[in-house]
């Protein structure tokens, strides 16, 4: 007995087909095969039907074969994302179980989100802290694909500190790192621009703030640390220099 199906990994929604073949010499003629749909890790049975073979046999493999048929629909609302089922197709003594796993809904992709804008640029955070690496990411239309794309970053006076060469993706996606350091040094709202030959641009803004109190102080007390230090060392030093009895 063995079975086989058009899709393991479905969308909740989705329709699987299946399809079946129990061997053996005897017809099998009006005979039951048992359907059951169970959740992998619990084992709960959720789904149980019933399926009858094709009256004409087929030559598989050498081997006389009663082929069946039957569909899953993923919208049975036992059914949850995020999980794996198993299906497994009964008769007599044999029985065959093939698994398919319901994965979440995926976003809409950044070209879906384009629209009829011709470019879209995101950043992954709207505020960073030096130190950090800002990550930045959109999607071109076709007609920006033609021209030649640059990603600018400037700072809160409109001064240009950063500029690459945008490399695309098949999928006319991109993706490109920045290393938050001293370029960002003036504390207030920075962005970055995606330019394509002059003639199509999008920006998106963030924040890289200025030290923050806290850190001042956090870094005066660690300098007063150093001096306090520094000087039990001079002393040291210079009582070393002495015989003391």
């Amino acid at each position: 007995m063995a079975m086989n199906a058009d899709k393991r990994n479905v969308e909740r929604g989705q329709i699987i087909s299946y399809e079946g073949y129990i061997y053996g010499d005897r017809p099998i003629d009006g005979e039951i095969i048992s359907i059951i749909i169970s959740e992998k890790e619990t084992k709960k049975i959720i789904l149980t039907a019933e399926t009858t073979p094709k009256p004409n046999s087929v030559e598989y493999f050498g081997n006389t074969s009663w082929p069946f048929i039957f569909k899953v629909d993923t919208s049975y609302k036992e059914i949850a994302k995020d999980k794996t089922y198993v299906v497994e197709a009964k008769y007599d003594d044999k029985s065959t179980k093939l698994e398919f796993f319901i994965q979440n809904d995926p976003g809409p992709t950044c070209l879906e989100i384009l629209g009829d804008s011709t470019i879209m640029v995101f950043t992954d955070k709207e505020k960073y802290d030096k130190g950090d690496v800002i990550r930045v990411f959109g999607c071109l239309s076709g007609e920006a694909t033609n021209k030649e794309t640059n990603i600018i970053v400037y700072d809160p006076n409109g001064k240009k500190i950063g500029v690459n060469s945008l490399i695309l993706n098949p999928d006319r996606t991109f993706s490109e790192e920045f290393f938050i350091d001293e370029r960002f040094g003036i504390n207030g709202t920075y962005s970055v621009e995606v330019d394509a030959g002059g003639i199509y641009s999008s920006t998106k803004s963030f924040v890289v703030p200025e030290f923050g109190l806290f850190s001042l102080l956090f870094l005066g007390i660690a300098f007063a640390m150093v001096l306090i230090f520094s000087k039990k060392s001079i002393i040291k030093q210079n009582l070393g220099n002495y015989n003391i009895s």
